[in-house]
């Protein structure tokens, strides 16, 4: 898992430098890396709680499931490039693999819970909290004091959120180092 969790760092460091540097310089190939990291960001923590869910540890134990994250975000990313670039239709797709990627997580909180986690529950609350941060992308509105809209929001309110996702995804890994070595004694 620890590969797995490297990589959902790496991919949100790149997320994050696509946006900024979207906003920062709108251009269609700067829209198209915010849109597509993002994307890319969506699936891969579906994929992460598919593997999380059904403890998969190995390459070849999580192929299919990558293989069948990765199809899907392929046609996503030609359908945007070479048919039409539509704002609508990729956030629908990002929001229908957001509402899988809570069912995951709540699967994950419950197993935690089964297991004696501590920390169960917080899967499950970020991702109430990322979809009430979603709310601002989702339902957007005029600035407000013409500096703070919607989105600006919601980039914002994404901080605090992915920082406890990335405390929660080390105290969840040291758990299961935890129950590894209760298990060998």
């Amino acid at each position: 898992m620890r590969q797995w969790l490297s990589m959902f760092v790496v991919i949100g460091t790149w997320s994050w430098l696509c946006s900024a540097i979207f906003h920062t310089r709108d251009f269609p190939i700067t829209e198209k890396l915010d849109y597509f990291s993002a994307g890319f960001n969506v699936i891969y923590i579906f994929f992460l709680g598919i593997t999380r869910m059904l403890r998969l540890s190995t390459w070849k134990q999580t192929r299919v499931v990558a293989v069948c994250c990765a199809i899907p975000y392929a046609l996503h990313v030609a359908y945007l490039s070479l048919v039409r670039f539509d704002y609508g239709y990729n956030m629908m797709a990002n929001a229908i693999v957001g509402l899988l990627s809570n069912f995951i997580w709540f699967v994950v909180s419950y197993q935690a819970f089964r297991n004696g986690q501590p920390f169960w529950w917080k899967p499950a609350a970020l991702m109430l909290l990322m979809d009430l941060a979603f709310s601002l992308e989702a339902f957007d509105f005029p600035p407000f004091l013409d500096a703070l809209d919607a989105h600006a929001l919601w980039h914002a309110a994404t901080i605090p959120i992915i920082t406890q996702w990335y405390d929660y995804l080390i105290k969840d890994a040291k758990w299961d180092l935890h129950l590894e070595q209760q298990r060998k004694d």
